[in-house]
């Protein structure tokens, strides 16, 4: 993702490990330009699937990684991805607007399409506040998700064809993600609180005046 860095120097060690993980990697890379790029026509609306990738992708700001969850403990791999947080802070841009147009995408082929539910859902769970609190979404993806999509709920946009966890920045209009219903109020609380810190006094949102009307909607019904 940093055009700038010297070529790595690969190990044998390392050499053993790519071979492994290019397969897969090149699996979602495909995806991302099959499926995320281009519209759908269940998608609800015009446009990519993924707004934000056809120009990520143009950028080379997309950077892939693998990591295997066999025979780990789940504290482990929880530690492991949390640790992607400071390292996607601190790839280059880090600031300016062409921070906004890097992600990290955490490929998971350990983990099959049957246990994807809980063991990927439940790192999503766990992590999100996390993310959230430094100004950054992280979307869970695999074969089985049954999240809908915004324009249409009977669309799948979260299927992917390997399980992966998304690392991007926090845009204003991720509100909706931040105010799901099908999340715990105290969650919601906590990541609307983080999305008002952000863009609080931002011009020209209307989803900035949205994110505190929901966050005093919550608060008032919790009284």
């Amino acid at each position: 993702m940093n055009t700038a860095a010297p070529n790595p120097l690969y190990q044998s060690d390392d050499l053993a490990r790519l071979t492994s993980d290019l397969p897969v990697i090149g699996r979602i890379a495909a995806w991302c330009e099959e499926f995320l790029c281009r519209p759908h026509s269940d998608l609800g609306r015009t446009g990519s699937v993924c707004p934000f990738m056809p120009r990520a992708l143009a950028m080379n700001r997309i950077g892939f990684t693998v990591v295997h969850t066999r025979d780990r403990a789940q504290a482990d791999i929880d530690t492991t991805i949390a640790a992607y947080r400071t390292i996607f802070l601190e790839t280059e841009p880090t600031s300016g607007p062409g921070a906004l147009e890097k992600a990290i995408l955490v490929i998971l082929p350990d983990v099959s399409a049957e246990d994807a539910p809980v063991v990927v859902d439940g790192t999503h769970r766990r992590l999100k506040a996390g993310f959230v609190d430094s100004g950054l979404m992280i979307g869970k993806f695999h074969p089985r998700s049954e999240q809908g999509g915004l324009h249409n709920p009977g669309f799948r946009p979260l299927r992917s064809p390997v399980p992966l966890l998304a690392i991007r920045h926090m845009v204003d209009s991720d509100l909706p993600f931040l105010n799901r219903t099908d999340d715990p109020v105290p969650d919601r609380i906590t990541f609307l609180e983080s999305y008002e810190q952000r863009f609080a006094g931002a011009e020209d949102s209307r989803w900035s005046e949205r994110g505190r009307a929901a966050l005093g909607e919550i608060r008032e019904a919790g009284r």
